[in-house]
């Protein structure tokens, strides 16, 4: 794994109000994503810690739970062969010959412990130090569907236009598995994820369907990212409140 240094106040600033709505940086949000399970008995701490990004608005935090802790005795709710495989794809092109839990990637690019609060402050400042190169997306509801803005821009090679729709915070009570006995907490939980489109760079709109009505908090995210998955050049979320 490529080690990423920062100076601490750096860090220390990359985290800052890392359990409320201050931001660290200006322009487009930073996409950090936990692939996790239920069944891992070291993936709580790492819940626990995107719960407090998720409430950053510099930050997009998604959770994602893979399938292949459920052989242990407890099956995840949450967890999806879309998401172990999107974690497969990391672990290929990030040079990993497995995957593992609790991982963040960072914008596509930094693969961290998702335990690791230092590494992952660490990332978050590499990261934030290339938001003058990121892309600017808005995000709207109009008319029972999803808006996506895009600025005219020059990507290099055409990007791929996700949406992620997420809920939570969701509270489990764990009956077998490592974590038997244990009432567990997920935040931003990836239930659907979509391919809006590819995308050359030129300014327009993209209209989705707004996902179905939860009685859960939650909201819906996008992102662009070069194909691989590779890394992630521009994001945006909107939070969809119960009866919104």
């Amino acid at each position: 794994m490529r080690k990423l240094f920062a100076i601490p106040a750096l860090a220390a600033l990359a985290l800052s109000g890392a359990a409320g709505n201050t931001a660290a940086q200006e322009g487009p949000p930073t996409v950090v994503e936990l692939f996790t399970s239920q069944g891992c008995s070291s993936c709580p701490p790492a819940d626990e810690f995107l719960a407090e990004l998720a409430g950053r608005d510099d930050i997009v935090a998604i959770s994602f739970h893979v399938d292949y802790w459920d052989y242990i005795g407890w099956k995840d709710p949450f967890a999806s062969e879309w998401a172990t495989q999107r974690q497969y794809s990391y672990a290929r092109v990030l040079g990993r010959g497995y995957p593992y839990t609790p991982q963040m990637v960072v914008d596509g690019k930094h693969d961290i412990v998702g335990s690791d609060r230092g590494r992952v402050a660490n990332a978050l400042v590499a990261s934030m130090g290339e938001a003058d190169r990121r892309i600017s997306l808005s995000l709207r509801r109009e008319d029972g569907e999803i808006v996506v803005t895009l600025p005219p821009a020059k990507p290099g090679k055409a990007l791929n236009l996700w949406l992620v729709r997420y809920s939570g915070p969701h509270e489990t009570k764990v009956a077998r598995g490592e974590n038997r006995g244990a009432t567990l907490v997920n935040t931003h939980v990836a239930l659907a994820m979509e391919l809006l489109g590819s995308w050359n760079g030129e300014a327009g709109e993209v209209r989705a369907t707004l996902p179905r009505p939860d009685d859960r908090e939650g909201g819906v995210a996008v992102w662009l990212q070069y194909p691989g998955p590779g890394a992630i050049r521009g994001a945006a979320k909107l939070e969809i409140r119960p009866g919104a």
